[in-house]
């Protein structure tokens, strides 16, 4: 016999009876309900039994809704809990706070139940596809060391090359799991406030025939966004191995579309220089495209890093595609302080990592220096101790 899976948790903070009544008879049919009174309170019930979703009241003596929201995304255990504000508060500014806030949502009194329930299942669903796609990482991650054990055992050159060629690779795309997760929440956040959205205007009577065919184009675009990144992973997962005439401003854009949300989410900003004259290069594109994504991962593994020991610290990564005499250079600068110098002449060594154990395999670099010159170019670096680090990709052009 089948066990039922256990209802999940939605804690309703509010010191209004009246509206934790309602909400919690409604919710009360699908999920496990917790109430608490103040923020306090709260608090209390987050560290014993954390929920699946906060409805979270802003006005409330002591700590009000924006106090403890902000608490909860400082905090590492408690930061992933999604928070909709329910308030009767209808300014855009306290609206604009809750989102910066880190809020997933925003109500405000009086609220239709129904409502409620849909944002509420929405919210629920992003977070199960969320902790879907994280558990493909987790996964990735055991089979890429099981695969660095097989890669230990073998002798051979030939079969240690492919293996560790094959490494990178399920490493290359259990980062690109995690990239698209924070890639596609952007779009599915937007497809979900707007419908909800044409819900709230026919209710109270206000939507037109104008404002629907307005945002059906807001809502393809999306759908077309989420669409191109699942296409390019799936590319990638199943690469090519012709080798083809391309841009690297083009691959450049590729991989930015992958791992842009994660820079961002680190306070890193980007900066991309292309010079349009630069001829295409011949190699295999996703190939090349896994060298990028190693490169750009060390770069914010790096800033984040050092950011976390200063919280002054303004994170940067110039990408650059120029000319540099007879070959077509591109460039990833950091000013993450650079590598040790008694570690430089190792770093392009197979399983050689200066990340603490567990957090590298010490196969990005080596790997990618591998394919660079497989297609006759090169891979170089500039370093800058205390400063940062400059990692040239250099092809003929």
């Amino acid at each position: 016999m089948n066990q039922e899976s256990p209802k999940e948790k939605i804690l309703i903070v509010d010191d209004f009876p009246a509206s934790v009544k309602i909400l919690a008879s409604k919710l009360a049919e699908d999920y496990h309900v917790l109430t608490a009174a103040s923020a306090s309170a709260a608090l209390e019930i987050i560290q014993a039994e954390p929920p699946d979703l906060i409805l979270l009241d802003i006005m409330m003596p002591v700590m009000d809704g924006y106090e403890l929201c902000r608490l909860l995304k400082q905090h590492e255990k408690f930061h992933h809990i999604p928070v909709i504000f329910v308030t009767a508060r209808t300014e855009e500014d306290d609206e604009e706070k809750g989102f910066a806030l880190g809020a997933v949502d925003y109500l405000v009194k009086p609220f239709s139940a129904a409502i409620v329930k849909a944002r509420v299942r929405t919210h629920l669903e992003l977070k199960r596809h969320r902790e879907h796609l994280e558990k493909m990482v987790e996964e990735r991650t055991h089979d890429l060391h099981k695969a660095l054990k097989l890669l230990q055992a073998k002798k051979e050159s030939e079969f240690r090359q492919a293996a560790e060629i094959h490494s990178g690779r399920l490493a290359a795309l259990g980062e690109m799991a995690t990239s698209m997760a924070h890639e596609i929440n952007q779009p599915l956040n937007v497809i979900s406030i707007t419908v909800q959205g044409w819900q709230l205007l026919h209710r109270r009577g206000l939507l037109t025939k104008e404002k629907m065919l307005h945002d059906v184009q807001v809502l393809l675009d999306n759908v077309c966004r989420i669409t191109r990144l699942i296409d390019h992973v799936r590319t990638l997962g199943h690469p090519s191995q012709d080798i083809g005439n391309f841009y690297l401003q083009d691959v450049v854009k590729d991989a930015l579309s992958l791992c842009r949300m994660q820079f961002l989410n680190h306070g890193i900003t980007i900066n991309v220089a292309i010079d349009d004259n630069v001829p295409p290069v011949k190699a295999v594109q996703a190939e090349f495209e896994q060298v990028l994504l190693n490169l750009l991962s060390n770069s914010r593994y790096a800033l984040a890093e050092k950011k976390v020991g200063d919280a002054d610290f303004e994170p940067t990564v110039n990408i650059a595609v120029c000319r540099r005499d007879d070959k077509v250079c591109l460039a990833i600068e950091d000013n993450g302080g650079g590598i040790e110098p008694m570690a430089e002449e190792y770093v392009f060594e197979p399983f050689f990592t200066t990340k603490p154990v567990g957090q590298g395999t010490g196969l990005g670099l080596s790997i990618s220096r591998q394919l660079m010159l497989k297609f006759d170019g090169d891979l170089v670096l500039i370093n800058s101790p205390g400063q940062g680090a400059r990692f040239e990709v250099l092809l003929p052009g």
